[in-house]
């Protein structure tokens, strides 16, 4: 991560909000995607999936259905994902174990 991603970060104060940027999230399934063995076709697929419904939810475009919830940041704009919207749409597909 960059200086600049780092400093929108903390100015973002995304820590105390229990929020994620896309990064974040990617992270986070790769992740659990190391803990759970024989599982790297599924894990390329899940962070694909989130990569499209992600650049569909940044350029307005309508989105499948998805249950990942997201918001925006009122100053930078950026999307964000909750934790616990993240954490649950991964146990759908038997990120953790």
């Amino acid at each position: 991560m960059g200086i600049r991603s780092t400093l929108k970060k903390e100015l973002m104060n995304l820590d105390a909000t229990d929020l994620m940027t896309a990064d974040d999230v990617r992270s986070y399934l790769k992740l659990h995607f190391a803990r759970v063995k024989n599982k790297s076709v599924q894990s390329l697929n899940l962070i694909s999936h989130f990569n499209e419904y992600h650049s569909q939810v940044v350029s307005g475009a309508p989105t499948k259905k998805v249950t990942l919830n997201y918001t925006r940041h009122r100053l930078f704009k950026d999307v964000l994902y909750p934790k616990k919207s993240v954490q649950q749409w991964a146990k759908q597909y038997d990120v953790d174990g």
